[in-house]
């Protein structure tokens, strides 16, 4: 276990399974990285996206990238449930929180 409760094998597997399938990942103590960010949190672990500037020429900042946060959400759930994981998206927020399946109580 690490010191914030989240088995390190969690982090390491999830960020395995996302390189397998394809995704260059970063860590989210990156500061400024770009791209999907994996961090841990109490009891699980969390990915977000943060997109490069250059995905915008003009600069908005109140770009939201709404159809491609849902699509690459999508993209995650279905991924990392097939590879036997936990899944849940906090839509609102704009991250997928991971954990163990087994780790997930029946009411969800």
């Amino acid at each position: 276990m690490t010191d914030d409760g989240v088995p390190q094998t969690l982090f390491a597997d999830v960020c395995q399974t996302l390189a397998r399938a394809g995704f260059d990942i970063a860590s989210a103590s990156a500061g400024q990285a770009t791209g999907l960010r994996v961090g841990r949190e109490q009891d699980a672990v969390i990915v977000s996206w943060v997109p490069a500037d250059e995905l915008d020429p003009a600069g908005r900042t109140d770009a939201s990238y709404e159809g491609i946060r849902s699509a690459l959400q999508r993209a995650l759930q279905e991924i990392l449930t097939q590879a036997g994981y936990g899944v849940e998206a906090d839509r609102t927020a704009g991250y997928v929180r991971v954990s163990r399946a087994s780790w997930l109580s029946a009411d969800g």
